[in-house]
């Protein structure tokens, strides 16, 4: 009872709350003005028929996802007036290709120090060529970041492996702390955290933290960010969760990034939490996977940081210590690990970074593709790459939760799966609880592994971070991981997904929506 009260008078709740009163607005405005217009209604019904058949064709020929085009048809032609309106105010937003650089070298023009390429980074992927080669000049051709490297590197198989790790790195900082998550949630995990984090920035140590507004709304207070201000360490609250109907609030920082003093960088799935390190106990047990890296690929992580904190904390221009970058520059030998480091944004581009990355894998697959994801929601090209590569003979496995933690969503993942099941792709159910691993690795020789879900969020809407290797001895890690994992799961057959006809009706109506959840 105390939660639920807890959950009504939280600002989620009331911020929620009068987003479904404007939505609500829209249609009721719309019928109280055609019904005080009786002589004209016909003609206005008739004149909203006309505009969503144009709009329908501009939608058609717009160069937005095939799945985003069917959503928004449908909504837009079942719905009329309403579905066009919300389309308007919710519809992605034309970006120019490489808004976001530019704006940061035009605003900041000390940043372009965290870009330089480094070339005898760009020299050992040159020397790799094939796959490796073709991977870091479409990154080069797509992102500010370059391609780099990193002399040490550690895969964690746990959130409680990733913490103990993270825990004894931030103990160690000297320079600077920055962290950026898009859940913090006060409890032992954070508990120890924040302690490490006032210690060092008592002891004069650069302390930041960005979290996302939504993914930490109810597991801190709502003056969070003051109170780490008054202790000394600097904090933004990503993209405030606001009363607004606006395309904006779909824009979440879904990274998971830490980086101590330049040299010591992290990603992966996990979250500052205590679900992720099983201290806390919401849907079984939670598997979640981590990387960490030594070297100059942290600079790239220290960039996609810099990136946010720059652009969306107001005080930078009045403040006279910031746009000072040579403190967060890198200064650490060449590393025998290849590596991109790479960021993924709404802001930037017109490409999906890590979609595209995802499909080239699938497609360069000669043997196998392991995936972990808790979500999965495809496009039309990943499904055919997905379907290509498993008919090409080659073993394709997606793990996905048995315990959902959003049970709609689980729903879509069903109602995505089933279909490939038939193509011969094995999908596995992880019994134990929920898996929030977000990976993927091929013929132990490339594999992906950060932030990003298989689902329409990740790859369209929020920002994303993740870490791509082309090393044998990383990837032989995360593919006996996998199959590890696969031995405490479920392999779904086609039998086993089979269900009624109500269900199958749910499913597919999900899947129609799939793209604007």
């Amino acid at each position: 009872m105390r939660k639920f009260f807890k959950l009504l008078t939280s600002k989620f709740f009331v911020v929620a709350l009068i987003l479904l009163v404007e939505i609500a607005l829209i249609p009721t405005a719309i019928i109280l003005l055609a019904a005080s217009l009786p002589k004209f209604g016909t003609y206005f019904f008739g004149f909203i028929h006309i505009l969503d058949f144009i709009l329908v064709l501009y939608i058609i020929n717009s160069e937005i996802n095939a799945e985003y085009k069917i959503a928004w048809i449908v909504v837009i032609l079942f719905f009329p007036p309403f579905g066009a309106t919300l389309f308007f105010i919710f519809r992605k937003r034309k970006n120019p290709r490489r808004k976001l650089k530019r704006r940061l070298m035009h605003d900041f023009p000390q940043m372009a120090k965290m870009y330089r390429r480094q070339t005898d980074a760009d020299c050992k992927f040159m020397q790799m060529g094939g796959f490796a080669f073709q991977c870091a000049e479409y990154l080069r051709h797509e992102s500010a970041l370059p391609a780099t490297d990193c002399y040490e590197c550690k895969y964690f198989a746990t959130g409680e492996a990733y913490a103990a790790q993270l825990e004894q790195e931030l103990a160690r900082a000297e320079k600077f702390i920055l962290l950026e998550y898009f859940v913090i949630s006060e409890g032992k995990f954070w508990d120890r955290i924040h302690k490490i984090l006032k210690e060092k920035a008592d002891a004069g140590v650069d302390v930041r933290v960005i979290y996302d507004d939504i993914g930490s709304l109810l597991g801190i207070p709502s003056d969070f960010a003051a109170r780490l201000e008054k202790e000394g360490i600097r904090c933004l609250c990503f993209n405030r969760f606001r009363p607004v109907l606006d395309v904006a609030q779909n824009n979440r920082t879904h990274r998971k990034i830490a980086v101590i003093d330049g040299v010591t960088a992290f990603t992966g799935g996990i979250n500052i939490a205590d679900e992720y390190t099983n201290e806390k106990t919401l849907h079984g047990h939670w598997k979640d996977t981590g990387v960490m890296v030594r070297g100059r690929a942290a600079q790239n992580f220290t960039a996609m940081f810099l990136q946010l904190w720059e652009l969306k904390n107001k005080e930078i221009k009045s403040n006279p210590d910031e746009g000072q970058y040579d403190k967060f520059l890198t200064d650490c030998p060449e590393g025998k690990y290849a590596c991109l480091p790479f960021s993924d944004s709404p802001f930037e581009g017109k490409h999906n970074i890590c979609e595209s990355l995802y499909i080239k894998t699938i497609y360069n697959a000669k043997k196998y593709v392991y995936i972990n994801t808790p979500y999965l929601i495809l496009d039309g090209e990943m499904k055919k790459a997905l379907v290509t590569a498993a008919h090409s003979g080659v073993d394709v496995r997606i793990t996905v939760p048995f315990i959902p933690d959003k049970k709609y969503v689980y729903a879509v993942t069903k109602a995505f799966y089933t279909p490939l099941i038939k193509e011969g792709i094995r999908i596995y159910l992880y019994r134990p609880g929920f898996i929030h691993a977000k990976s993927i690795v091929s013929d132990g020789k490339y594999c992906i592994i950060g932030s990003s879900n298989m689902d329409f969020r990740s790859f369209y809407l929020h920002c994303e971070c993740n870490i791509m290797f082309f090393d044998e001895e990383i990837c032989e890690e995360l593919e006996e991981d996998y199959l590890r994992v696969c031995t405490e799961c479920e392999l779904m057959t086609e039998s086993k997904s089979k269900t009624n006809i109500f269900r199958k009706i749910y499913r597919s109506i999900l899947r129609v929506f799939a793209p604007l959840m």
